[in-house]
C-alpha cells in the first residue's frame, strides 16, 4: 500500500502556536546548553590552569598509622605521582627548619601530614596563613581528629580541608584545584 503524503495536509495541522511551542523549545536547548557549557568550560579551563601548580607536602617524623607503619606519606606521594596530575617534584619535606616561606608561596596547595602532638604545627600553619593558600591536613585514617589547641588554630582559616584517606586526597586535590582562584599577589 503506497501513501502519498500531501505536504499541503501537515501545514494546515500545524497552526501557527504549535510552530511557536516548537521553536520556543528548541530556543530554551540552545540556551540551557550554552550556559551549562560556558559554566563547565570555566571549570575545567581553571583546573587545567591549577594542575600545573605545585603541591608542596610536609611531614614532620613521628606519629604511627593504625597498621603499626609510620606516618610519613610515602604511599600518598606514590598515589599523587603515578595519578600523573600533580606537581608533586619536590616530594616529602619533613624537616620544618627546612621550609621557606618562598616555598609556601610558590604552592598552589599545601599539604600537611597531621600527628597528634606533632611540633611546629602553630609555626607552619602562620606560614601558610600568611600565602593565604588552601591547606589540606592530611590525618592518615578515618574518624582521625586534631588536638583542640590545633583545632583552635585553624578553627577561622577558610582555605583548610581534613582529609583521611589517599583516594579522598587526591580527590581534595582536584576540587581544591577546579575551584580555588589563584590570583597574583599584590605588592
Amino acid at each position: 500500500m503506497k501513501t502519498d503524503i500531501d505536504i499541503n495536509k501537515i501545514t494546515t495541522a500545524l497552526d501557527a502556536w504549535d510552530i511557536l511551542k516548537a521553536a520556543g523549545g528548541l530556543l530554551v536547548a540552545i540556551v540551557g546548553f550554552i550556559v551549562i557549557f560556558s559554566r563547565s568550560a570555566k571549570v575545567f579551563w581553571r583546573l587545567g590552569k591549577n594542575l600545573g601548580k605545585k603541591v608542596f607536602i610536609f611531614c614532620p617524623p613521628g606519629g604511627k598509622r593504625n597498621d603499626g607503619g609510620t606516618k610519613d606519606m610515602e604511599r600518598e606521594l606514590g598515589v599523587l605521582k603515578s595519578s600523573g596530575y600533580f606537581n608533586v617534584s619536590k616530594g616529602v619535606v619533613t624537616d620544618f627548619h627546612a621550609i621557606d616561606q618562598k616555598d609556601i608561596d610558590e604552592a598552589g596547595i599545601i599539604i600537611l601530614g597531621y600527628h597528634r602532638g606533632m611540633n611546629d604545627f602553630d609555626d607552619f600553619f602562620q606560614m601558610v596563613r600568611r600565602a593565604d593558600k588552601p591547606l589540606i591536613i592530611y590525618t592518615f585514617e578515618i574518624g582521625y581528629q586534631l588536638d583542640d589547641k590545633h583545632k583552635e588554630i585553624i578553627k577561622d582559616y577558610k582555605w583548610y580541608a581534613l582529609s583521611s584517606m589517599p583516594l579522598r586526597l587526591v580527590s581534595d586535590i582536584f576540587s581544591i584545584m577546579s575551584s580555588y582562584r589563584y590570583e597574583p599577589r599584590r605588592s
